[in-house]
């Protein structure tokens, strides 16, 4: 068997293999049905309409028009095709280390997970919504803006206020030290009488 021959018999598994993966631009998603459908321009300029793509467990994200596809075509068939891996360079974020993970948005907030144990969220709005209860397990919570807590506040420690306070209702305590002076226990020199008051009583 001459090379002629040889390669008159393999051409169709040739064209075959060289079918089985190609790469496209990606033009619009229908994201409302039960697996998420795209429609993608191939290299060549041929379009394809349908196209399904899979995606993790758990794991969920719209692409934007013209970010790049890389799809497989099962059987070699052109019409048989699955979006394997879709990749936006426009938005993509660079310059993480070697060991970085993380979820992005076009926009630029986005969820990081770096080295030596931290989480970095960068974001403009973060709304946490929980149905029965959130729990802060940490030894230090920091907050270096303004705090604003609609209800309630129940502190079952001590509190340190460094700054000057102010209440526009009123506040119920079993006893306050000022100046190191109970207040429930202090007692006034009486004028004029050479001894002192009783202490305050209830109203």
């Amino acid at each position: 068997m001459n090379d002629e021959v040889f390669s008159r018999l393999i051409a169709p598994v040739t064209r075959g293999i060289r079918l089985l993966f190609g790469r496209g631009v990606l033009t619009g998603t229908h994201d409302e049905l039960k697996m998420q459908n795209v429609q993608l321009t191939g290299m060549d300029g041929e379009t394809f309409d349908d196209v399904e793509r899979p995606q993790q467990y758990g794991q969920i994200s719209v692409p934007l028009p013209g970010a790049e596809t890389f799809f497989a075509c099962l059987g070699g068939q052109r019409d048989q095709i699955v979006v394997l891996v879709v990749e936006d360079r426009r938005s993509r974020p660079t310059g993480l280390t070697a060991g970085d993970t993380g979820v992005y948005h076009h926009e630029g907030h986005r969820i990081r997970l770096t080295k030596d144990g931290r989480i970095i969220v960068t974001c403009k709005m973060l709304e946490i919504y929980a149905d029965e209860g959130m729990r802060v397990d940490t030894p230090e919570a920091t907050f270096t803006g303004n705090v604003t807590v609609d209800k309630n506040l129940h502190v079952k420690g001590n509190f340190v206020l460094d700054g000057t306070g102010k209440s526009d209702g009123l506040f119920t305590m079993s006893d306050a030290v000022i100046a190191g002076i109970t207040y429930s226990g202090h007692v006034h020199q009486d004028n004029g009488k050479g001894s002192k008051t009783g202490a305050p009583e209830n109203g």
